[in-house]
């Protein structure tokens, strides 16, 4: 369990450092040449998701072992959901931030005077969400799928669910902190659902929590 601890320790670092990047000043600066984009913008592009996409193929690895499932064509369905996932979590980090930039700087705000702000605001505000949660949730269905179907030889410990729980709460406080402040809609939907389909699995089967920790972790994160 030390890898995976390290792994979620890494996904908590993540969201600290998206609320560090997204709520504080020090990232206001342009980048050059042309302002063509802001350092907010640029690390919710590219390090930051980049880091993140890299840990959840480190998690998949420690979920995965030797096992007959690893030979079905299930599995290989849910590795192509997820590397979708990783694909569609990419793509949607892209566009949005990079049409939020141009939105909030050339654009104001509700504008429909501009077929290009249009354009931009649509990007923003609603494309680049659908594209972003829809990897969103298939990197995590993925990965609970691949462990209710391979649960852990050597189950995990009272002391790693204490930690695993830690880690959860900080994705939890950091998911409230980007989005507790702002109109929402399809993020509850979209948390809700790993939410709801964590717990289902989790109630659902007689193995203990002990045995699928990462599933546990998800459920644990999504429901504060």
């Amino acid at each position: 369990m030390k890898k995976v601890h390290w792994t979620l320790t890494g996904l908590s670092l993540t969201i600290v450092l998206l609320s560090l990047n997204r709520l504080t000043s020090f990232t206001a600066g342009y980048l050059q040449p042309y302002e063509f984009l802001r350092w907010v913008d640029f690390n919710a592009m590219l390090p930051i998701p980049l880091f993140s996409v890299v840990l959840y193929y480190l998690l998949q690895r420690q979920i995965t072992y030797d096992s007959p499932f690893r030979n079905t064509s299930r599995y290989v369905l849910l590795m192509v959901l997820f590397i979708s996932g990783v694909y569609l979590f990419g793509a949607g980090s892209g566009d949005h931030e990079v049409t939020n930039y141009l939105n909030i700087r050339f654009c104001e705000e509700g504008s429909t005077e501009s077929t290009l702000c249009n354009i931009v605001g649509f990007n923003d505000d609603e494309f680049s969400h659908y594209v972003y949660y829809v990897g969103f949730i298939l990197l995590n269905v993925s990965l609970i799928f691949m462990e209710y179907s391979m649960p852990r030889r050597q189950q995990a410990s009272r002391k790693d669910l204490f930690f695993i729980l830690l880690n959860s709460l900080l994705i939890g406080l950091g998911i409230f902190a980007n989005l507790a402040f702002e109109e929402i809609g399809l993020d509850l939907v979209f948390f809700g659902s790993v939410l709801l389909l964590a717990l289902a699995l989790l109630l659902r089967d007689k193995r203990s929590i002990y045995e699928l920790p990462i599933i546990f972790y998800f459920a644990a994160s999504y429901s504060l």
